[in-house]
């Protein structure tokens, strides 16, 4: 994989919180209306710690967060309107693993998370990013970031290669995000009062979050 996007000549990290850091790096290296895939590992909780504190910390960037809490099938269209209508420069998609669960239970019988390597058929969710990845790329020149359980991240990397490999920069293994001080979350809830996320849905998590 292409490792363009880790480059450690930025400020030094605090301790800790050097993934983090590595990801700061990576989204302010893309510039305006370039295409790139990016693959951030952890939970759903985190993942909104992290869009809240990303807010603050790139304020030349417009992000948008697509919070999934259904399974799909397709993603193409439903992104599109969204970028038509938004304008954005990221966008960090949530939630997937619905779709993947919705998969194992009606080809295995049960969910697991861990048929990421049986060959005998691709989730559709995967499979229609595989086919669609050119128009992603030629109609919406964004940053995609990816969010998930590790087992998503495996789906993509053996299910999902022509996609996953495909202008993608690396994957990142996030265990912790900074806290935002006072006047750091004040400054950040204005912010996010002036743009418009999709709906979140309360107490939102999935079955095993609570485990990690």
């Amino acid at each position: 994989m292409n490792l363009e996007f880790s480059d450690w000549d930025q400020d030094v990290p605090p301790e800790g919180y050097e993934e983090y850091q590595t990801l700061i790096n990576a989204l302010n290296r893309k510039n305006q209306n370039e295409f790139g895939l990016l693959f951030v590992e952890c939970t759903s909780l985190k993942a909104e710690k992290l869009f809240a504190r990303l807010n603050y910390d790139l304020p030349d960037k417009k992000l948008e967060i697509l919070r999934l809490v259904e399974p799909i099938t397709t993603l193409y269209d439903r992104v599109l309107n969204l970028y038509i209508n938004k304008q954005f420069h990221i966008l960090f998609i949530q939630g997937l693993e619905y779709s993947l669960y919705e998969y194992e239970k009606a080809k295995f019988g049960e969910i697991t998370e861990t048929h990421s390597h049986d060959l005998s058929g691709v989730p559709p969710i995967l499979d229609h990013l595989n086919k669609l990845r050119e128009s992603f790329r030629d109609n919406i020149p964004i940053t995609f970031v990816f969010l998930g359980r590790p087992f998503l991240i495996d789906y993509f990397i053996h299910r999902a290669q022509d996609f996953f490999d495909w202008k993608s920069s690396n994957v990142l293994k996030l265990t912790s995000v900074p806290d935002l001080d006072q006047e750091e979350s004040a400054n950040c809830s204005v912010r996010k009062s002036q743009a418009s996320c999709s709906p979140l849905i309360d107490n939102y998590c999935f079955p095993c979050d609570r485990l990690k």
